[in-house]
């Protein structure tokens, strides 16, 4: 993927535009009659609902973990990659499909059999790295962090304090 295509799904992500990332799709074995795959794999702006699903399933992965997967983003890999996948890789799947298929139902059992069939390691990390951006999880991930290294408290009760807090000042 050249600069040009980066920049443009970075100013898309930013917008909020729908945004395609070019995927090949060799093994087809997967995909129901009637059903067809693209050239691309799309990612629309995540809605409330999908972020509400997916937090819970983010708040399981270690903090450390993630940003192994997450990576720094100097291009360079990491060589624990792998094992911090294999670690987490049902959930890292059910992160991908949810905010790829970003409605109310869940997302289809031959979707996610397709992504198994058709998904190098780095292709999962990719796909689960552009639905972060995507949740504009990163700046979400860092106050956590930089909440957890100033408090005794996990991420888990950093946020129930800040929901607590918010239904004392309802009331």
């Amino acid at each position: 993927m050249g600069i040009k295509q980066i920049i443009a799904l970075e100013s898309d992500t930013v917008s909020e535009s729908t945004i395609r990332i070019p995927f090949e799709f060799a093994c087809l074995d997967s995909v129901p009659e009637g059903k067809r795959v693209d050239k691309y794999i799309t990612i629309t702006p995540l809605t409330v609902r999908s972020w509400f699903r997916l937090k819970p399933l983010l708040l399981a992965i270690d903090p450390e973990d993630l940003e192994v997967i997450v990576g720094n983003g100097d291009g360079t890999f990491d060589p624990r990659v792998p094992e911090v996948m294999g670690k987490y890789d049902e959930l890292i799947l059910s992160v991908i499909c949810i905010g790829l298929h970003n409605k109310k139902s869940d997302p289809p059992a031959w979707f996610r059999e397709v992504l198994k069939d058709n998904c190098t390691w780095e292709d999962t990390r990719i796909l689960l790295n552009a639905v972060l951006f995507r949740v504009g999880y990163n700046p979400f991930y860092k106050s956590i962090m930089t909440l957890k290294n100033m408090s005794p408290l996990n991420e888990a009760e950093i946020i129930a304090a800040r929901k607590n807090l918010k239904s004392w000042i309802i009331q």
